[in-house]
């Protein structure tokens, strides 16, 4: 039995209403809301969390193929998997209050009232039902609809038939039958009478008597139901189920539910869910994992488990001695029988012999006839009377593990050996002891590693890459590749090939320390710590080996006390830690007795079905039903997606993981939660997968398409603008700055070209000055030529003209050669003069040089 009250998410522990949905989930009822359970998680609906419900507590369910219809003081709700629709009723309900439900032919509701009313809903409309006219007074206390358009009303003055296709109503049983119950299956229909008992409905409304009130007398008529094999079962007013069949009746007493009446029940195959006053919601299942049928281990704090080659089972206990199961018969031993103490630490056997290690020393019992017959201790050889391990191989030699470096054997022949140690090893604690398909011994200690053994040799000595204080080996496995697995204070160690891997709590085990491994089918191992037991399969224990993620988180079924452990806190620091009987079946020892494993139950579950459903997409304070493909709107920076899986009979046997990017081989380990928080996400389309395990094997991957909607800046149109944008500016900036280059440019050949004209215009002023000089030179030149030339040249021309004209020149008074003469001196003179004038230019051309 697993109790779900309010310390385990329950709002509150009376339930009025128990039903399961057309998704598989279950809901109850209780005065502080609505709840939907899928065997593992609870979820609450009240009008803190949905604010559209009208009022927190509902009575009464109705369940429907478009879902159940609960109802309320002054409302009703339709619940499939989410809230679906929500009705005021309270135009209907003014000093009175809703009795029953139940749908019409119109897709509409018939609501029936404390005052007998019966009113019709259709298209948010109430009216009266016309053809529902009873002669007297009454109060509806109930409806039963029977597939073929009657509904029976049951009330406080008989059953009514409504005829729903005819539109008719008539009484069908006397009138002062009070039909507080009518419920039914598939072939019968019953009703419950007060102070009248419990009758069958036959096909004329003749009512048969099933059980007298005598018989049914402290039932609580509100949980009464018929399951398939027509046995009938109620709550107690008092305590525990009242079970009626083929006329006994008899009670099923649960000691957990002492005192809290069952108010409502639901039998599907093999589990029972029971809604009670003050104890909220027990589930009842067979237990995965047994208990002994006995009562004396019961309760017991159990140390070391041993089966003996006869098949007899040895059990130690903490406080209260040994104990040994034969046939079915017990036998004990304590310490007024001879035992050293009643504290047991570690059991073995060896040639017919039995022998029980203490804090003590070792008891010696005789196999056949149970009679102690010698003892084990320092003073015959033990190294320290604190015996850990005793462990028989296949040789035959019988290993003594104890404090204080204390490793013996006595070997096939009963002679008794101390395994000489290296002197470093005098104070070890040697606690666990594994024999190798080699042959080999390999003894885990306390700090100090593993030790393996050729026969009496010390082959190596290993430390573990833990912490001094994780470094205990409580106990080893070898696996078919023949790498070497330990069960450490720090985790589950692994050794393959020379090289250590160390698998921890956030990578799937579910507690720090780890008290056992023992292979179970040919498929996977079992562990033990402190919070239950684990299954690994082979497979998942591979994927460890070969990973090189440091998140790995492998996929494995948890078990603990809601499967049927006595206790989840398993025992360590004993040998045997656990044990594999020769049938198979794994026991386990707690502080509270003992769980047995029935290995081939698994194989059993994995045929079972379990429903995942997606389940609501919430943004901000707003939730929405799941259908197919999410939108996110945009500005959205967060949302949550909440998903189920529905089974109720091993919630825990799953492994869970996701990824929002089918692109990536990355999975991330869904733990308790059924709520992905998704932040940031990119607008785009995604896929979110759930990938789910059973067992460790994968079993579904599903799908979701999320679509993520952009901002009008994040639309690709606006990118592309932005892009068009951002080339314009880039295109107007370049060409910018090259119109400001090219001005510079400009600028810049213009100074070269002003300075060139400056430079010229100086040069120009500069030639202009030098013609200007030399013009003065050129007139100063034309004035001497003027001047100088001029007077030579008139005497000349004037004597030619005289030696022209005249023939005789006593006139002039000269004779012709005096004449002549003078013409020639005369032309000496211009000849001076014209050279002057040219030596004169000569120097203007050399100054221009």
């Amino acid at each position: 039995m697993e109790i779900w009250d309010n310390s385990k998410g329950l709002p509150q522990n009376a339930i009025f209403a128990l039903e399961k949905d057309n998704f598989g989930f279950l809901w109850a009822a209780t005065e502080e809301g609505l709840v939907r359970f899928d065997g593992k998680t609870i979820k609450v609906f009240d009008e803190d969390n949905y604010p559209e419900m009208l009022e927190q507590t509902y009575y009464i369910f109705f369940k429907t193929e478009g879902g159940i219809w609960a109802t309320g003081d002054r409302s009703i709700v339709l619940i499939d998997k989410n809230l679906k629709t929500v009705i005021d009723c309270s135009e209907i309900t003014d000093q009175t209050w809703i009795r029953a439900i139940a749908e019409n032919e119109n897709g509409g509701l018939l609501i029936g009232t404390q005052k007998g009313e019966i009113y019709s809903w259709d298209e948010g409309t109430f009216s009266l039902l016309p053809f529902w006219n009873p002669e007297t007074s009454l109060e509806i206390l109930n409806f039963y609809p029977t597939g073929n358009s009657i509904l029976l009303v049951g009330t406080s003055k008989g059953i009514y038939e409504l005829n729903l296709s005819t539109k008719q109503t008539r009484r069908v049983t006397e009138q002062g039958f009070s039909a507080l119950k009518i419920f039914g299956n598939a072939s019968n229909r019953y009703v419950y009478g007060p102070d009248k008992g419990i009758f069958r409905i036959e096909e004329d409304y003749h009512l048969e008597m099933i059980y007298s009130f005598e018989q049914s007398n402290g039932v609580n008529p509100s949980s009464l139901i018929v399951d398939s094999e027509n046995t009938i079962w109620a709550g107690s007013l008092e305590n525990g189920l009242i079970k009626m069949s083929q006329g006994k009746v008899s009670e099923v007493i649960y000691p957990e539910l002492q005192s809290y009446t069952v108010r409502k029940i639901i039998k599907e195959n093999d589990n029972i869910y029971l809604g009670t006053l003050g104890k909220g919601l027990a589930v009842v299942r067979p237990a995965k994992i047994k208990q002994l049928n006995t009562g004396v281990l019961e309760q017991k704090n159990i140390k070391p488990i041993y089966q003996a080659r006869d098949s007899s089972i040895w059990i130690g206990s903490k406080s209260d001695g040994l104990y040994q199961i034969k046939h079915g018969k017990i036998n004990s031993w304590l310490e007024e029988d001879g035992l050293l103490q009643n504290r047991v630490n570690t059991i073995g056997s060896a040639r017919g012999k039995v022998y029980v290690g203490s804090i003590a020393g070792i008891s010696i019992i005789d196999q056949q006839s149970g009679q102690i017959t010698g003892y084990l201790t320092k003073d015959n050889g033990l190294r320290s009377n604190y015996v850990y391990a005793i462990f028989r191989d296949s040789k035959n030699w019988l290993w003594i593990l104890t404090k204080k470096g204390g490793i013996h054997y006595i070997d096939e022949s009963g002679n008794f050996r101390q395994v000489e140690l290296p002197e470093k090893y005098s104070n070890s604690g040697f606690i666990s002891i594994l024999e190798l398909k080699n042959k080999e011994i390999l003894i885990g200690s306390i700090s100090q590693g593993f030790f393996r053994f050729n026969g009496e040799q010390l082959v190596e000595t290993q430390s573990l890459p833990l912490t001094p204080g994780e470094d205990l080996i409580y106990s080893m496995y070898e696996d078919p590749a023949g790498d070497l697995w330990f069960a450490t204070h720090g985790g589950i160690v692994l050794l393959k090939q020379g090289n250590f891997k160390i698998l921890r709590k956030h990578q799937g085990l579910k507690s720090r320390s780890v008290f056992s491994i023992i292979p179970g089918d040919s498929a996977g191992v079992w562990v033990s710590h402190n919070f239950g037991v684990q299954y690994f399969p082979h497979s998942e224990l591979e994927k460890f080996k070969n990973t090189t993620d440091e998140d790995f988180h492998i996929a494995n079924s948890f078990y603990n006390e809601n499967h049927g452990m006595p206790n989840s806190e398993a025992n360590g620091l004993i040998f045997p830690s656990a044990l594999k009987d020769y049938t198979g079946r794994i026991w386990i020892p707690t502080v509270e007795g003992i769980g047995i494993i029935p290995d081939p139950s698994l194989k059993k579950e994995q045929d079972k079905r379990f429903l995942f459903t997606w389940d609501n997409l919430q943004i901000g304070d707003q939730k929405t039903d799941i259908q197919d493909e999410i939108v996110i709107p945009q500005g959205v920076g967060m949302f949550q997606v909440s998903f189920s899986l529905v089974d109720f009979d091993n919630p825990d046997q799953y492994s869970l993981f996701y990824r929002i990017n089918s692109k990536s081989k990355q999975w991330q380990p869904i733990n308790e939660q059924r709520l992905l928080n998704f932040t940031g996400l990119k607008p785009g389309k995604y896929t979110l997968e759930v990938k789910i395990h059973r067992h460790g094997n994968l079993e579904q991957v599903n799908s979701l398409p999320i679509r993520v909607e952009a901002i009008w800046f994040e639309t690709l149109a606006f990118k592309i603008f932005i892009l068009l944008a951002f080339g314009l500016l880039i295109y107007f900036i370049v060409k910018y700055y090259s119109h400001i280059r090219m001005k510079r440019q400009l600028e810049s050949m213009v100074s070269q070209r002003t300075a060139e004209l400056s430079n010229a215009n100086a040069q120009l002023k500069k030639a202009l000055s030098e013609i200007e000089s030399k013009n003065k030179v050129l007139l100063d030149i034309t004035w001497f030529q003027s001047h100088l030339v001029r007077a030579p040249l008139t005497k000349a021309m004037g004597i030619a003209q005289v030696l022209n004209q005249y023939s005789s020149f006593q006139e002039i008074g000269l004779s012709k050669e005096e004449l002549e003469k003078e013409l020639l001196q005369t032309l000496e003179e211009l000849d001076q003069v014209v050279r002057e004038t040219h030596s004169k230019s000569e120097n203007i051309k050399n100054d221009e040089g």
